[in-house]
């Protein structure tokens, strides 16, 4: 006999707890609303351990498309910024001229209160210092980079950033979640949004599947927040099946050698870098825990007597990430598979970023054969329930009241890490819903 549907009801449901979440999830607590989460992953709390970070992925980070690329997607309390470098990147300009979304006010707003700056200079390691000056003397415009890190908390030589920070140095998502319950919001971990309840057109609330079974909760506002492969899930499910159609990756690639002067896997990753907007190229220094860096090492393909060497010169291991732009032609399918090859264009992008790499490489003196590059990897998978395919500039889906905020909603790829730009978003919605929407005050 099927056990019993728990019944919830709230003025807001928000599914996924990422940045987008738990921004909108903050904002509208703060004003008022009564806000439900749910979030498919667990409040992991054993942060800054070597297995933290598989733990926080779905499938432990070992996600792949049909056509073998590996993703990075998160599953915990605060999502993918749980296991994020914790780069800041403003939205292009064009969000603005072809879409017709300001988020300069928003944008303000958050490097104020988070903050996000630069690394002070003691927080620059010794391998991110070798890089940046080293691309300047061949002429590049590499610099220090904004990052979501307060570096009055940072340890320098730490690097575990990917393993979950345990001072409280790194911005994450799950401190606006912490600030959304204090404000009367319930968190729901290990519940799985599934659908989109409608009633005459519009969101009436969600069917979720909870650690004990099913959950109905009732509310006239859904924002979903699943993230690229996630929320277009949800809305197929939903009666929706253009979602999905149309999904981009950032390619990436991590340029490595051994480097004499020593290298940079204990600096805080992606301290400083190079934007090449034009070419759709970012290049940034890049470091792992050791035994991340060693799976990574293992994925450029090298084994036996290489793969030896490269582990015993760990602390000489000097590493480039590049990341290129990409298009619009992957596809996220209702049972949860992802259709992502890498095209010409992208490959001939990474290419390009490689020679780039490789020049600093040499510059540095590491040798040729002590150059290595790892296969590709799709970071912040998005584009799949776009603004002006599939929502309006408020981020309304065709479902009235149904809205989405999270990675999924950037119309077009730009090749650089989106949490500015999506909590920016969530912010923007939550004007929107506030002025739009009085409370109902249960």
């Amino acid at each position: 006999m099927p056990g019993k549907v728990k019944e919830l009801e709230a003025d807001v449901v928000v599914a996924g707890s990422g940045p987008g979440g738990a921004t909108v999830a903050r904002e509208l607590s703060k004003g008022g609303k009564k806000v439900i989460v749910c979030e498919a992953g667990k409040y992991f709390t054993s942060l800054g351990k070597f297995y933290s970070a598989g733990l926080m992925m779905k499938k432990g980070g070992l996600t792949f498309s049909k056509e073998g690329l590996m993703l990075n997607i998160g599953n915990t309390v605060g999502g993918q910024s749980m296991v994020f470098a914790a780069s800041a990147f403003q939205p292009p300009s064009w969000l603005k001229d072809r879409y017709g979304v300001d988020l300069q006010q928003e944008i303000d707003e958050l490097y104020k209160e988070i903050p996000i700056r630069p690394l002070s200079d003691p927080l620059l390691g010794p391998g991110v210092r070798l890089l940046m000056e080293t691309a300047q003397t061949l002429g590049m415009d590499w610099k220090p980079a904004d990052k979501f890190i307060r570096s009055e908390k940072c340890v320098p030589n730490c690097g575990k950033c990917s393993l979950g920070c345990t001072t409280g140095a790194k911005w994450t998502a799950r401190e606006f979640i912490d600030e959304a319950t204090q404000n009367g919001a319930d968190l729901l971990p290990q519940t799985k949004v599934e659908k989109v309840v409608t009633k005459s057109g519009k969101a009436a609330g969600v069917e979720a599947e909870g650690a004990g079974g099913k959950i109905v909760i009732k509310a006239d506002i859904v924002i979903l927040s699943a993230g690229g492969q996630g929320s277009p899930i949800i809305l197929q499910q939903s009666g929706l099946p253009e979602a999905g159609d149309g999904f981009f990756v950032d390619p990436v690639l991590m340029v490595w050698g051994i480097a004499p002067k020593g290298g940079n896997m204990h600096d805080i990753p992606l301290s400083a870098g190079i934007h090449l907007m034009e070419d759709g190229i970012l290049l940034m220094d890049v470091s792992f825990p050791l035994l991340l860096a060693l799976g990574l090492v293992a994925y450029t393909g090298t084994g036996g007597l290489a793969y030896l060497r490269k582990a015993i010169h760990h602390n000489k291991l000097l590493a480039v990430m590049v990341k290129v732009r990409d298009q619009l032609y992957g596809q996220v399918h209702v049972d949860g598979s992802i259709s992502k090859p890498i095209d010409d264009a992208a490959k001939q992008k990474l290419n390009k970023g490689v020679g780039i790499a490789k020049e600093i490489l040499r510059k540095i003196g590491v040798k040729e054969n002590d150059i290595f590059v790892n296969k590709p990897l799709g970071g912040h998978p998005g584009g799949s329930v776009r603004l002006g395919d599939h929502l309006d500039t408020n981020c309304q889906t065709k479902i009235t009241n149904c809205y989405c905020v999270d990675n999924s909603i950037i119309p077009e790829p730009w090749g650089q890490p989106p949490v500015v730009t999506i909590a920016a978003m969530a912010k923007r919605l939550a004007k929107h819903l506030m002025a739009d929407k009085k409370p109902n005050n249960r």
